[in-house]
């Protein structure tokens, strides 16, 4: 198959940052606004209860809210880069709950990154916050919305659009290139180079045959699908001129600018004589996030599969490993990580698995690395796992794997025809927000986004508030949202210093009907064991969505190395059934 024709298949994915994603999963149920709120409380030893007693103060103070509201939902819109943004702001007693995006204009890759001031705004309680860097028009259209919204000022300033012609402005990033020597002429092979487009890394595979640039392909990259698309017609005047001193492309100057960097790197690799070499990328393929052969033209493989590229996940220590194999002349020529959450030191011990498979050019008889067996072992199964997927490619079977969207379809049926005159307007804007996600959610093709949109609309269900608001006085536990704090206690195997689990658990009609807010007041190390335990990784469901789904903590799997996080949470929430447990007739005497 020719490599070009390989190229137009592929789909440019983004690699993945550090980001909260226990926050992401647990804390967008929006559970805040559920009322009564109670306190189940874990006996403390007379050593710890005064130091607890003041962090809980200082959290309580941090807290506060300022805002002279009543409880609901606002709306509100601001301008962004390309159009307006349309916010719902949660207030609860004076303070902002949550934020949610109801509309937006702009590209998803940067408002992606803008959102990260909405957790800015509700940790500080406060609309004074930096826009963020590389998405400043979209963050600060997010500000002005929920501004909006709070005061009902509006925004009246000009898109990003129109202030910038179009142009963009990625913090760190150059609108320019500068002249070249290019290289009089090129090792055959296929090379790698990486640069900086505007939403952050870009990395293209570029083939060298009869000493010319024969094809090139952009193979990783952050920014927008409007702009990469823009940015890449470039690709041709670089391959009929022979060099990479071209024009950017209008409309898309800082990816054009990642592009041309991107290459340099990698004819760099494969200059004969001369140089091609970017002042600003020195990069090469033995970074931590790819790997490829030092030699190309000695490397020669029998691997029987199609040439292209090929996507597989394992579980590591942390979680998901996920991995990209590039296949061209029954050769791995590379091999790209394109997610991880374990280590980065162990991590980058365990990449020597991935160098031996490129050298060996086979999957077999590569042992894990010591010091680093999790994590070498993900690696390795993430890639035999492309590899399954290249098998199935060259046999001529489908490797597109629709995600099960039978739940999430019953779901908005069975929220479409609730009636909004029975429950309570706070409630009924947090299900409509939810139902649009959710339906949004039908067009996607990851099925851990289905299964995240799927547990927020059935939260959101089960949290409705009749307008009635008459309590089931036949249930067995009291309905309400209930905070509880339970120690973490490693076990014999554990490392870590014991600390206290503090969560929020809802209760309606006798069953656990969302758990948010799970945090640590130990080390920051065990966030990552905690946010296993939450959402559990390729292999098993996290404990959160196992008890959400039987409504109750009983015959649940704990996750694989976040053992003690999920008993924890497992805990809490026996505690809080405790302490919502009604009192029989004659305990009320």
């Amino acid at each position: 198959m020719d490599i070009k024709e390989t190229g137009k298949k592929l789909k440019p994915f983004a690699p993945v940052l550090s980001v909260a994603l226990v926050t992401a999963c647990v804390a967008g149920s929006l559970s805040g606004y559920e009322a009564p709120v109670y306190a189940a409380t874990q006996e403390e030893t007379p050593a710890k209860k005064e130091e607890t007693k003041e962090k809980k103060e200082e959290k309580k103070t941090a807290a506060k809210g300022s805002f002279d509201l009543e409880d609901g939902v606002y709306k509100g819109t601001g301008t962004g880069y390309a159009g307006d943004i349309t916010v719902s702001v949660l207030i609860k007693d004076k303070q902002i709950v949550s934020i949610d995006i109801l509309s937006s204009s702009d590209d998803a890759a940067f408002f992606t990154r803008a959102k990260a001031v909405i957790d800015k705004i509700i940790e500080g309680q406060t609309l004074d916050v930096d826009t963020v860097s590389g998405a400043t028009f979209s963050s600060r259209g997010i500000i002005s919305a929920v501004k909006n919204a709070l005061t009902g000022e509006k925004d009246t300033s000009e898109t990003g659009q129109a202030q910038s012609g179009q142009t963009g402005a990625a913090a760190g990033s150059s609108t320019s290139v500068a002249q070249v020597e290019d290289a009089a002429a090129y090792k055959d092979g296929t090379y790698y180079g990486s640069g900086t487009g505007f939403g952050g890394p870009l990395k293209v595979m570029v083939e060298i045959s009869g000493g010319k640039i024969a094809s090139i392909q952009i193979v990783e990259n952050s920014d927008g699908s409007d702009y990469i698309s823009k940015a890449a017609s470039l690709i041709n005047s670089i391959i009929t001129t022979q060099s990479t001193n071209v024009d950017t492309v209008s409309g898309a100057t800082y990816s054009s600018v990642g592009i041309i960097q991107a290459v340099r790197d990698a004819l760099s690799q494969a200059a004969v004589n001369g140089t091609s070499d970017s002042t600003q990328n020195n990069n090469n393929n033995s970074n931590n996030n790819s790997s490829s052969d030092d030699d190309h033209s000695t490397v020669t493989g029998t691997v029987p599969y199609k040439e292209g590229i090929y996507y597989g996940t394992a579980e590591g220590y942390s979680g998901d490993v996920s991995v990209a194999v590039v296949i061209q002349e029954k050769t791995i020529k590379a091999i790209l990580i394109t997610e991880s959450s374990d280590d980065e030191a162990f991590f980058n011990r365990a990449m020597d698995v991935v160098k031996k498979v490129i050298r060996t050019q086979k999957t077999d008889d590569v042992d894990t690395v010591s010091g680093a067996t999790y994590s070498s072992k993900g690696l390795l199964n993430a890639i035999k796992n492309a590899l399954k997927q290249a098998e199935k490619v060259t046999n001529g079977e489908s490797i597109d794997e629709k995600p099960d969207l039978t739940d999430l379809k019953e779901l908005i049926e069975r929220a479409e025809k609730l009636e909004e005159d029975k429950y309570t307007e706070t409630s009924w804007a947090v299900l409509q927000t939810r139902l649009a996600d959710a339906q949004e959610a039908l067009e996607e093709t990851k099925q851990t986004i289905v299964d995240k949109a799927v547990e927020k609309l059935k939260t959101a269900i089960a949290q409705l508030e009749s307008k009635d608001g008459k309590d089931e006085e036949n249930t067995k536990y009291v309905s309400g949202t209930y905070e509880v704090t339970v120690p973490c206690t490693p076990d014999e195997d554990g490392n870590f210093e014991e600390y206290n689990l503090t969560m929020t658990v809802t209760i309606r009609d006798d069953k656990i009907v969302a758990i948010t807010d799970i945090t640590g007041d130990g080390d920051s190390s065990n966030d990552r064991y905690i946010k296993k335990a939450v959402n559990g990784t390729s292999s098993i469901k996290g404990v959160v969505s196992q008890i959400i789904d039987k409504g109750m903590p009983e015959d649940i799997d704990t996750v694989s190395r976040a053992t003690c996080s999920s008993n924890a949470i497992l805990e809490g929430c026996k505690k809080v059934l405790e302490e919502a447990e009604r009192p029989t007739d004659m305990e009320a005497e």
